[in-house]
């Protein structure tokens, strides 16, 4: 009995010790935090995800906060109206909105945030950026849209809307004051007009390249120095036509990263279909880890993997 009794106390001790496992991180990658009001450059995700719903993830778009300010906003796809909230930001705190791109999962919710800025008792205009060029109306055209069917957007809000001509072999300022320099340029996304932005504080920079197969001739260049990239890992290895047309491959993200020389990189714009869809295995997060793999083969620096809300010191 006794010795059934020792036996019994050492099972139960073993499995109370395995029931929260130390887990150390994978070579390579890095833990998140999820608060950003400390101090110093902070990149938070709002959205982590891309058009197809799935995963519980927002689509794209990224806050970037200066010593507890959220100053800068990347992208405005669904859901990030709601993390923008959850994240504890105001509009009016915003100085400078870039968008990247027209397509939903990078825009719809723009003209949300605009109209909640009616309510910010915004002290300057909010500045917004987008690309125009062939084959688009550009930003003004957008926020013309929105009012023609909806609402007068320059009715309620002071907005300083930049329009800017995606140049693939040269980098354009964007917006520049004594904290902030945010700098654009071209890349390759089918047919659609569509810009890498580069966000530069106190000589600490973000790059974030965007939807885009990363053959545009000057994006190498663009991200050389940056403290952190940014690029998206939509496709998987096994993608054809059209996705191929629009997103890189996990093995292009991680030589491009390698290249550019950036020690680290955060892989966002994750996408999953439901697992009954036919061309299912060509999105990311239908075999994330052998994907992230495929990046880590090519990549030697530290790949974090974006999660919605997650914040990132620089």
């Amino acid at each position: 009995m006794k010795n059934f009794l020792i036996i019994l106390f050492l099972l139960l001790l073993l499995i109370g010790c395995n029931t929260n496992p130390q887990i150390e991180p994978e070579q390579g990658s890095e833990e998140v935090d999820t608060t950003c009001d400390q101090e110093g450059i902070i990149l938070q995700i709002l959205g982590s995800g891309g058009p197809a719903a799935g995963d519980a993830r927002a689509s794209t778009g990224y806050l970037v906060w200066v010593d507890g300010r959220p100053l800068v906003m990347i992208d405005a796809g669904g859901g990030t109206f709601l993390r923008l909230q959850q994240a504890k930001a105001h509009i009016r705190n915003i100085e400078f909105l870039g968008i990247s791109h027209f397509h939903p999962d990078h825009a719809s919710e723009l003209p949300a945030l605009l109209w909640s800025d009616i309510f910010s008792n915004r002290p300057t205009p909010l500045n917004v950026s987008g690309p125009v060029g062939e084959g688009s109306d550009g930003l003004k055209g957008f926020l013309s849209a929105v009012n023609d069917m909806a609402v007068p957007i320059d009715a309620f809000t002071r907005i300083n809307a930049i329009e800017v001509t995606p140049q693939k072999d040269s980098i354009t300022t964007v917006y520049k004051d004594e904290l902030l320099n945010v700098t654009a340029i071209g890349v390759n996304h089918a047919n659609k007009p569509t810009l890498a932005y580069k966000v530069t504080i106190d000589n600490k920079s973000i790059v974030f390249g965007a939807d885009q197969t990363l053959d545009t001739p000057g994006f190498i260049n663009f991200a050389k120095g940056a403290d952190l990239l940014v690029l998206h890992l939509a496709i998987s290895e096994e993608a054809d036509k059209p996705f191929t047309n629009l997103h890189a491959k996990p093995l292009k993200v991680g030589s491009m990263a390698q290249e550019s020389g950036v020690q680290r990189l955060v892989l966002s714009h994750l996408m999953k279909l439901d697992s009954v869809h036919p061309r299912a295995r060509e999105f990311s997060l239908s075999d994330i880890n052998t994907n992230l793999k495929l990046v880590k083969d090519s990549f030697e620096g530290t790949i974090i993997l974006a999660e919605d809300l997650a914040c990132i010191g620089i």
